[in-house]
């Protein structure tokens, strides 16, 4: 997660913004659930709610790996004029409950998703980034019956390229599992947070903020990151799985690339599109892998544009 030198580039999007809908909130709504499932077991989870009229759709946004449901703080707003829009924290993540002993990676995460579906009791447009893509992925082969459309974002089929696993692997070995670390002040949450990859166009106000938004005072004064590293560790529990199969997504699909990701190439991303019949390609311009976030704007365009197609 780094504090980048960059600020956000500055363009006209005025005619690709969407109007707020008269019914969404100005802040989004914490609200919380007891989620029923095989490792869940009343597991309580987290989500954000701006608003909107459920009666047209319902949008569930997921996060990726290590982050937090206000990933999405700069796109939720401009998606509530196509109606609910909620965004889930997996467990082990932001102010949703850890399990002990821990129970984590993609497969749990698809039992929180089912869940949040269950307690909605709708069948939403489910719209993931990264990791959250592959979730999305994965359920879409288990129980596409529950969702009416999916969306990706900068979320590739399978693991990411094996020099960034490598990197990945050190930083983890490095680090070590066990208690999360605790700081000492708010600030020292600001400097310690960095992004994986590093590039953004978010300028550091809103690196800060984003920081803040996924972090907590503890009861004796010191500061943490909302987040269990054990979450980390899930392939020694739960092993490697096998990447989701594209042929068998039938649901209507939109893939949208940062158009300078590190993290999902051009050509993975044009795959992805072939192998998912009937599916839509788009890439946002001036956006690395954080995609919600580097461009904001131009990423709820592209949704609500396929959404009305729907």
């Amino acid at each position: 997660m780094i504090l980048s030198s960059r600020s956000r580039a500055h363009y006209d999007v005025d005619d690709m913004r969407p109007e707020r809908a008269a019914t969404a909130a100005a802040e989004p709504t914490s609200r919380f659930f007891d989620a029923p499932g095989p490792t869940t077991n009343g597991l309580n989870l987290h989500y954000l709610d701006w608003g909107g009229d459920p009666r047209r759709h319902t949008l569930v946004l997921l996060h990726g790996g290590a982050a937090h449901a206000h990933w999405w703080d700069l796109v939720a707003p401009q998606l509530t004029p196509l109606g609910r829009v909620v965004a889930l924290d997996f467990r082990g993540h932001g102010e949703s409950a850890w399990t002990i002993p821990p129970h984590y990676g993609p497969q749990a995460y698809v039992e929180d998703l089912h869940a949040l579906i269950e307690h909605l009791g709708t069948r939403p447009i489910v719209v993931g980034h990264s990791m959250g893509g592959a979730v999305v992925q994965w359920a879409a082969c288990r129980f596409p019956e529950l969702m009416r459309a999916i969306v990706l974002v900068d979320s590739p089929n399978g693991p990411p390229p094996l020099l960034r696993r490598l990197m990945w692997r050190w930083r983890r070995r490095a680090r070590g599992v066990g208690e999360r670390p605790e700081l000492d002040s708010a600030e020292a949450i600001v400097r310690k947070f960095r992004f994986s990859p590093p590039d953004t166009y978010l300028s550091r106000e809103a690196m800060a903020r984003l920081a803040l938004a996924g972090a907590e005072q503890l009861p004796n004064g010191r500061w943490a990151f909302r987040f269990d590293p054990h979450t980390r560790q899930w392939r020694r529990i739960g092993g490697n799985l096998r990447r989701p199969r594209l042929r068998d997504i039938k649901l209507p699909t939109l893939i949208l690339r940062g158009a300078q990701s590190g993290l999902v190439s051009a050509h993975s991303a044009r795959v992805m599109h072939r192998e998912i019949r009937g599916s839509i390609f788009r890439e946002i311009p001036r956006a690395f892998h954080h995609v919600p976030l580097d461009n904001p704007d131009p990423t709820a365009a592209a949704i609500a544009e396929f959404v009305r197609t729907l």
